[in-house]
């Protein structure tokens, strides 16, 4: 097998997995027949998601803010989330990973340039298909990653980190509000940024090296805390 057909291969089997994993977050969240449920309107949650994308992006003439990258990136796999939800509805795994795998190939461009104002274009030209259509539309998605230099493994990283993220929000009292996201002054999904930067997409055990730095991480801050007070 070429460099290239590995390489392909690899993408193929990432983006089956994306789909594998919020096959079992929509089964655990809305049941096994969840596809079939007509309250769940995902392209509703897309645009909405677009909104809040643009938020980020210091828009607002009448108040300045910072533009947040990695806030704009976290909103992306948020509407991959509803994205990859509404495609399953439409088509099984297998097609919908493939119809992802061959529009990225076709349809990704890395952007010469960063440019704001384009991904907020691009953002507000996902809503109006989505809403036009109500349902998803995954080329007008795939500019909005175009324009963030966003390929298939970063979004794999990404949407990756986020369900490690939950899991280990959940081991750690998240439903009994025992857990602090706050680490040291900084969001605990500033933490996984920072992790998943220098974490190879290609480990074997990429979920369990996240979780693992996550753990030593947060029980480094604990025992600190804890020693201040005594």
């Amino acid at each position: 097998m070429s460099d290239v057909d590995k390489t392909k291969f690899m993408i193929r089997k990432l983006i089956k997995k994306m789909f594998e994993k919020q096959d079992e977050l929509n089964i655990h969240t809305n049941g096994s027949d969840w596809k079939n449920n007509k309250d769940l309107k995902w392209y509703r949650a897309i645009w909405t998601e677009c909104a809040e994308l643009i938020d980020y992006t210091n828009w607002k003439w009448w108040r300045k803010q910072d533009i947040s990258l990695p806030d704009i990136e976290m909103e992306v796999i948020d509407i991959w989330h509803f994205m990859m939800s509404d495609m399953m509805t439409h088509a099984d795994i297998e097609i919908c990973s493939e119809t992802v795998f061959m529009a990225f190939s076709n349809k990704f461009e890395t952007p010469e340039v960063f440019n704001i104002d384009n991904v907020r274009k691009t953002s507000e030209s996902l809503a109006f298909w989505v809403l036009r259509g109500q349902k998803f539309h995954l080329e007008a998605f795939i500019k909005v990653c175009s324009s963030l230099g966003m390929n298939i493994e970063q979004i794999y990283k990404l949407y990756m980190g986020k369900n490690i993220l939950n899991k280990f929000r959940q081991d750690n009292g998240y439903k009994q509000k025992t857990y602090n996201k706050i680490w040291n002054g900084k969001e605990d999904n500033i933490y996984l940024m920072e992790f998943l930067d220098k974490t190879d997409v290609k480990e074997e055990n990429f979920e369990e090296a996240i979780y693992y730095k996550l753990s030593t991480e947060y029980n480094k801050i604990l025992k600190k805390e804890h020693n201040n007070r005594v």
